[in-house]
């Protein structure tokens, strides 16, 4: 036909109901095999740039550290001085450092948002190949492997601990010397925040550029987290959760806890006794 073999520069392309440009003859077929095939390589693509990404930033954060170290004026194992990389007191070069680890702390965010994105996009893609092919399903063995990946599983907990100690040291915190008799003894006050898996490292991010993390010393070293594991008792009617969600007079909690992940070493067993404020008297974990 004569007609389909010409075309209009004027005349408006051809869409759908719902306004997109309707593509004719694009489409092709798709083995089993080149599907799967196209995910392992995205998979690959992903775990290379997100692993050279991550050396790059720990290389830049090394970078800033070297200039900090030198700036305290530390000196060598032969006993000569350092020469100062940047003036402390001088505003402009401290600027100019914050600045560089303001931009490291923000491409590691950007990292961060990239893996969730793919990530989700893997879910999504899954989840449509298995509901046009209902006969092969696939999600459930990818979404295994998918958490297996180094990009997913990854613990990078240590840019955010050299990111800490950038901002105490550009700061100038005063390190305070602790003291083991008397953390022993003290009234705790806590306030407990839900925040979204997606936003956990914006929010350190926002709370070390003031403060610095508290270091937690776990197995594979010290880190600004580490795995809380809770095993709580009840009754079928569920009635010590209850008690403690009404915040019930005398209201107990029982659970087992361990740290880290893995086969633990040590478990606690802890209970914990709810008082009113207003009685006088405090609440209790045994």
């Amino acid at each position: 036909d004569q007609s389909k073999r010409v075309m209009s520069l004027t005349i408006p392309p051809p869409t759908d109901s719902k306004g997109r440009q309707i593509v004719k003859d694009r489409t092709k077929n798709v083995s089993e095999e080149t599907f799967f095939s196209l995910l392992d390589a995205e998979m690959i693509k992903i775990e290379q740039f997100t692993q050279a990404q991550v050396t790059k930033l720990r290389k830049s954060l090394k970078d800033v550290e070297d200039k900090l170290h030198k700036s305290k004026g530390s000196t060598t194992t032969s006993g000569s001085s350092v020469v100062s990389a940047i003036d402390m007191n001088n505003e402009v070069e401290v600027d100019t450092l914050r600045d560089k680890t303001d931009e490291i702390a923000e491409s590691f965010l950007r990292l961060e948002k990239y893996v969730n994105i793919n990530f989700m996009g893997f879910h999504k893609i899954l989840k449509k190949h298995d509901k046009y092919l209902p006969t092969n399903p696939c999600k459930s063995f990818y979404v295994a492997r998918l958490h297996s990946q180094a990009w997913v599983q990854g613990d990078y907990s240590d840019i955010v601990v050299r990111l800490s100690a950038l901002y105490s040291s550009l700061r100038q915190d005063q390190v305070v010397q602790e003291q083991v008799e008397a953390s022993q003894s003290f009234l705790r006050s806590t306030s407990k925040y839900w925040i979204k898996t997606e936003d956990v490292s914006r929010v350190k991010y926002a709370v070390l550029k003031h403060l610095p993390v508290f270091l937690q010393k776990t197995s594979t070293g010290e880190s600004d987290s580490q795995l809380t594991n809770s095993v709580y008792f009840d009754n079928d009617q569920l009635e010590l959760y209850h008690s403690r969600l009404d915040k019930s007079p005398g209201a107990i909690a029982l659970r087992l806890r361990w740290y880290g992940a893995g086969e633990p070493k040590l478990v606690f067993v802890e209970r914990k006794s709810h008082r009113d404020k207003w009685t006088g008297e405090v609440s209790v974990k045994e």
